[in-house]
């Protein structure tokens, strides 16, 4: 008896070693295969660039591809709705902008929840924006600006890339918080809006700064402002609005910032590994310079930076969302 006992006890220890080793290896190895990276937005953007630079190195890294699938539409809305519904792996991840919060602050009904639905990664770069007027705006600065928008209110007319996007939003805090007021022409995409003020169809935009940057340096637009905390590292002569002496706008600050997210419940260990690497590969001189051509700075930050900025970026949209009373159903 006490043989078969010790056989039977010696057989199940070695199936539980087994089980334990296969589950440690399993781990260990990720990932054993492809990975999926969902880009919320249509390809050529921003969005997209990151995206394609980040899964270009960690392919390199990890020797096992990662893919980049592009589900534009509604705003992110269906690239978020799908990779919340993924399996909780690792093997699909996506990159969120603050596009999230505004839609959020549009819709609270919204299928998914960003803060209980995902596990966060951290944040990867970020895209300042520049308010931008055409040449024959008589403002060289966000004081005059402000001043000719409150003597002439609902004369001029300033164009987003897209209703709904930062790149509106920003602009109505401003209005919220200056109690300036021009009317809104959103869109579809940045170039469009550019076309329109180097036609002077309009006489404001907001837009990515990787679009206004390279006009206002060749004299076709004029730079007003930058929403980014800092000044722009490649055009250090464009001030903040912050720098513009009005009190209320001391404290502006308003870029698109860009974070990876995996679906929640993915394992801890698969979760520290991911963000290991993209934090190495975000401080390699060469993907710093890939991000930098691309007009994208680096924002690095852990899964509580990317979920604290949200948070901000959630109330700030919640007010202008309340004082623009903006509805795009």
């Amino acid at each position: 008896m006490y043989t078969s006992f010790c056989s039977r006890f010696l057989a199940v220890a070695i199936v539980s070693c087994a089980g334990l080793s296969g589950t440690a290896h399993a781990q260990g190895s990720y990932p054993d295969k492809p990975v999926r990276l969902i880009v919320p937005f249509s390809t050529g953007g921003a969005s997209d660039v990151m995206g394609r630079l980040l899964s270009q190195k960690l392919s390199e890294a990890w020797g096992k591809q990662v893919y980049v699938e592009n589900r534009p539409g509604a705003g992110g809305n269906i690239g978020m709705e799908t990779a919340s519904r993924a399996a909780p792996d690792g093997y699909t991840m996506v990159l969120m902008n603050n596009a999230a919060a505004s839609n959020a602050a549009l819709n609270p009904k919204l299928s998914f929840d960003v803060l209980k639905d995902f596990t966060a990664i951290g944040l990867v770069a970020s895209t300042p924006m520049v308010l931008v007027a055409n040449t024959g705006v008589p403002a060289t600065n966000l004081g005059e600006l402000t001043e000719l928008l409150r003597k002439n209110p609902g004369k001029l007319t300033y164009g987003s890339c897209g209703l709904g996007g930062p790149q509106h939003f920003a602009v109505e805090l401003y209005k919220y918080k200056t109690g300036a007021f021009v009317v809104h022409a959103p869109y579809r995409g940045c170039s469009q809006a550019a076309t329109d003020i180097l036609g002077a169809q309009i006489e404001l935009a907001m837009l990515s700064s990787t679009v206004a940057v390279p006009h206002a340096k060749a004299g076709r637009m004029r730079a007003i402002a930058t929403t980014a905390k800092h000044r722009l590292p490649d055009a250090p002569d464009i001030p903040t609005f912050g720098e513009s002496g009005i009190a209320s706008l001391k404290d502006y600050e308003f870029d698109i910032w860009y974070g990876l997210l995996l679906p929640a419940a993915t394992p801890k260990d698969i979760v520290t590994k991911i963000q290991n690497d993209v934090i190495t590969i975000l401080r390699r001189p060469d993907m710093k310079q890939s991000m930098s051509s691309a007009g994208i700075e680096s924002l690095i930050g852990n899964g509580d930076d990317l979920k604290t900025l949200y948070k901000a970026d959630l109330e700030k949209s919640q007010i202008v969302v309340t004082f623009s009373q903006i509805n795009i159903n």
